[in-house]
């Protein structure tokens, strides 16, 4: 019984993982295309998994500790170990999900990687782009007495009216 309530943590945890990998890839699309709106949906769907990610880790270590409890292991028994137990039990299933989970997990940290590295780029480009029109618009051009125009700071002069 036991057993059975940690496979169906692992593949409820494995199911919300894929989901926010699905979510990430579906951001780095996003990011490729700038598309501003489908990021802020994305950060709020984000969001909502973060928290079923939180919620239900909570209930999956609780069914660690108890299948661990139960095979004499102390409860800060990692999963991996556990799963090596099993395995070495005949439950073969718990060490195919661990390993499926990795598997998930190395994507989601991979996908999320990628996409903080495309958003720092993005970020940086255009900070660079702003600085560079903003050097622009604080200089005029003025036509000069040889015929071309002149960069020169822009200034405000003042003229009085009785002179």
């Amino acid at each position: 019984m036991k057993m059975e309530k940690l496979s169906e943590a692992l593949s409820t945890q494995q199911k919300v993982l894929e989901e926010l990998l699905d979510l990430l890839e579906l951001e780095t699309s996003q990011l490729a295309d700038v598309n501003i709106e489908a990021m802020v949906e994305i950060n709020g769907k984000k969001e909502e998994v973060g928290a079923q990610i939180q919620t239900h880790t909570g209930s999956l270590r609780q069914t660690i500790v108890e299948a661990a409890t139960g095979l004499g292991l102390p409860v800060d028994t990692p999963l991996g170990e556990l799963a090596a137990m099993l395995e070495q039990q005949g439950n073969k299933e718990i060490l195919l999900q661990h390993k499926q989970l990795n598997k998930v997990a190395e994507g989601v940290r991979q996908a999320a990687e990628m996409n903080h590295e495309i958003a720092e780029r993005f970020a940086e480009t255009l900070n660079h782009s702003l600085t560079f029109l903003t050097r622009i618009i604080n200089q005029s051009s003025v036509y000069g007495a040889s015929g071309g125009y002149q960069q020169r700071p822009s200034g405000a002069v003042m003229i009085n009216m009785e002179a």
